[in-house]
């Protein structure tokens, strides 16, 4: 833990862990929200493997936390080459800086990333990444800062306006509609059995065909985490976390595990048992189970994440369209970055 001295009667400090902040100053400075309390950052340091290293940095005006960031030292492909990287994100979130209300945007975000590059500096990695980035403040300042702004994922949600599931397939278009009913009465005929808890006695199971879907599909999270994750959901955010399994005849087809916190739900972790032939359809059984049972609960909005676009454009989502900010540390590869992400940016246009 470091602190530095700045104008203003400010002050920055990097931790290793989140147990060096007052957990009801982070918790108020992040609004509670899902994935970025002190009790999510405790799961996540619990999760990580070896060569992940986290730290957050705070700005104290007064004495007072005015503004935080979380960032995590890795290792991630940028264009098929693996290379170390301090990334500036909360898992499973697109929050990763955190600024209190009233207080000036960019003073603050800039105390913060003077920590953020000291990290980088002491770990001496390739580049600093901040992904999932929309915020126009943020956006002009990080541009200012000599980033490269690269397109990136785009960010899906369904925003509830329903009471009932039927209101909801009523308000989809008459193919989706179609298309949503046939494939939930096939479930029901195949004897498909969706469920809903908070059990992860399976963890190992789980965390072995989820690693088995990353594998089939070349996928690897920026972030990445063990297996101690799926163990450690019980342990530290037990109410906020549910997992949806798909049976057949007794077997698990597939699962999606999800957060809720009575007002929002968050999309996280599928798997699919691909042994199984595709016309089960578990993956859509479950997805629509999802929505289901998140209009009764009377969830504002699902947070599906980045991932099947037609899929979830078809079901309603709204769709956010994000930035993420790359500097390469050494100023002699710079350059051919830009040059990758000008590319890279055109070709998505």
């Amino acid at each position: 833990m470091k602190d530095t001295v700045l104008p203003h009667t400010m002050s920055v400090t990097i931790h290793d862990s989140i147990a060096t902040i007052p957990s009801k100053e982070w918790d108020d400075l992040v609004d509670h929200m899902m994935c970025c309390t002190s009790a999510w950052m405790n799961l996540f340091e619990h999760s990580l493997p070896r060569h992940v290293t986290p730290y957050y940095v705070t700005v104290l005006h007064n004495d007072h936390l005015i503004g935080g960031a979380v960032c995590y030292k890795t290792k991630r492909k940028f264009w098929n080459i693996r290379i170390p990287v301090v990334a500036i994100m909360c898992l499973f979130s697109e929050e990763k800086i955190f600024i209190k209300e009233g207080e000036d945007y960019t003073l603050v975000l800039s105390h913060l990333h003077e920590g953020i590059e000291e990290i980088a500096k002491k770990e001496k990695v390739f580049m600093i990444s901040v992904p999932y980035l929309s915020h126009e403040t943020a956006l002009k300042f990080f541009k200012e800062k000599g980033y490269t702004l690269i397109r990136g994922a785009l960010l899906t949600r369904l925003n509830i306006e329903w009471e009932t599931f039927e209101d909801y397939l009523r308000s989809l278009s008459r193919k989706a509609k179609k298309s949503i009913r046939h494939t939930i009465n096939q479930g029901r005929r195949r004897g498909l059995v969706l469920e809903h808890s908070h059990d992860f006695s399976d963890a190992d199971n789980l965390f072995n065909l989820y690693r088995a879907n990353l594998e089939r599909h070349n996928y690897e999270h920026t972030i990445p985490f063990s297996s101690e994750l799926f163990q450690n959901f019980e342990r530290y955010v037990k109410d906020q976390v549910y997992i949806l399994r798909c049976f057949c005849e007794g077997d698990l087809l597939g699962y999606w595990i999800y957060f809720f916190d009575g007002n929002c739900a968050n999309m996280v972790l599928s798997a699919i048992d691909y042994t199984y032939p595709r016309e089960y359809d578990a993956y859509f059984n479950i997805c629509y189970d999802a929505v289901r049972e998140m209009i009764e609960k009377r969830c504002r909005f699902i947070d599906f994440g980045a991932t099947t676009y037609e899929v979830k454009g078809r079901i309603g989502c709204t769709m956010k369209e994000t930035m993420t900010a790359v500097r390469v540390m050494n100023p002699l590869f710079r350059k051919g970055v830009q040059l990758v992400a000008f590319l890279w940016n055109k070709r998505l246009e």
